[in-house]
């Protein structure tokens, strides 16, 4: 059974507004979870069967639903059948982890600069003056 006959959905890829806001939302789950590279491994791996790995979806359904709605399970089953979303996918998890990777260095810079400021030295800084290095 193909995803187009669903009783969810019209059997009509979703608009592609829709497509975007789904994978944003796929690549922000994995990105949030710390599976940027097991999701990017998994991915191109099952690039050139993107369509039997959308009918291993619905295989899957009864257990991935715990975490999707149906209409949106059934959107994403849809739209992994074509080769071009899974491209479009594996972009949008590479942009998400770019920009959480640099919000975590931006993070990290203000904290050193913060400690730097209140005049508490690193843990090295610390190991040198207790050995006698300066």
């Amino acid at each position: 059974m193909k995803m187009r006959d669903s009783i969810y959905i019209d059997g009509q890829m979703p608009s592609p507004e829709r497509q975007k806001e789904l994978l944003a939302k796929i690549a922000d789950q994995i990105v949030k979870r710390k599976m940027t590279t097991p999701a990017i491994l998994f991915f191109e791996s099952v690039k050139p069967l993107s369509f039997v790995g959308s009918q291993a979806l619905v295989f899957l359904q009864p257990i991935i639903q715990a975490f999707l709605n149906r209409r949106e399970y059934d959107e994403i089953v849809l739209m992994m059948e074509d080769r071009e979303n899974v491209e479009k996918l594996l972009l949008e998890i590479e942009n998400q982890e770019a920009q959480w990777q640099q919000r975590e260095k931006t993070e990290r810079d203000e904290a050193k600069k913060l400690r730097s400021s209140e005049g508490k030295k690193t843990w090295f800084q610390r190991f040198k003056n207790f050995i006698g290095l300066r």
